[in-house]
């Protein structure tokens, strides 16, 4: 659950906010991302694609472990790579549809989480300075809330054009760790490079032109990172049986 409250400076003039993620916010397997980002997630992680069953739409993960919840990546309560996906990094903010009134443009507010565990009374980043001004961390925070929302809005507008060229497959594959168990990974799609082939010259260009033969070669090259994924989940096996 969430205590979601929309930030002032009048509320939360000495309210301050751990910048690290939380074993509660970490704990995920996959996490959404937007192509954006795709740079920076190309030094750590696998990057897929999801379906979603409700809409039928895809959406890039950037692929944390193996089993639910398990994430590879965090460890000892902290981050162990130097680029944290913003889905994660956000926390514990977000945006708050303000209610509906006549004749007035829907829009949204940032907002915060006050059960979150990143808030805590004594360190941590402020988010108020003492005449009321946001700080610098508070700032940075709502870029990356609207960055995500922009970046949401592209990450759909790519997925379906991959999708309306047949670009998207459904792979799955099957891997034995060090202690002999196994795991299938199902459910996720990569660049079908059989399709990517039978492109044409126009259609080419046309992803070009709007990065997408970028962000789908930053994709391919990520899934060189299941292996370092492997090794992650190894190392853990073989520590647990010492």
């Amino acid at each position: 659950m969430t205590n979601l409250t929309v930030v002032n400076s009048q509320a939360h003039l000495n309210l301050r906010v751990s910048p690290q993620p939380t074993r509660e916010s970490a704990q995920v397997n996959a996490v959404s991302v937007i192509p954006r980002e795709f740079p920076r997630l190309l030094a750590h992680y696998p990057i897929f694609f999801l379906k979603s069953q409700e809409s039928g739409r895809f959406e890039p993960v950037a692929l944390l472990g193996f089993e639910q919840n398990e994430n590879l990546f965090f460890s000892q309560d902290r981050w162990d790579v130097d680029y944290v996906p913003l889905q994660i990094l956000r926390n514990p903010f977000s945006l708050l549809r303000r209610p509906d009134e006549p004749g007035v443009a829907p829009s949204l507010d940032l907002a915060i989480d006050l059960d979150s565990a990143q808030i805590q009374p004594d360190s941590g980043e402020r988010l108020f300075s003492d005449d009321g001004k946001a700080t610098k961390f508070l700032e940075e925070r709502a870029s990356m809330v609207q960055a995500l929302v922009s970046g949401s809005t592209e990450a759909y507008a790519f997925t379906a054009r991959l999708a309306e060229l047949n670009l998207l497959e459904v792979v799955q594959i099957k891997i034995e760790f060090v202690d002999r168990s196994e795991k299938t990974l199902q459910g996720l799609y990569w660049i079908s490079t059989t399709a990517l082939d039978k492109l044409t010259a126009a259609q080419l260009m046309g992803m070009r032109d709007r990065k997408y033969l970028e962000w789908m070669y930053f994709q391919m090259a990520s899934l060189s990172h299941v292996s370092g994924l492997v090794a992650r989940k190894n190392r853990l096996i073989s520590g647990a049986a010492r």
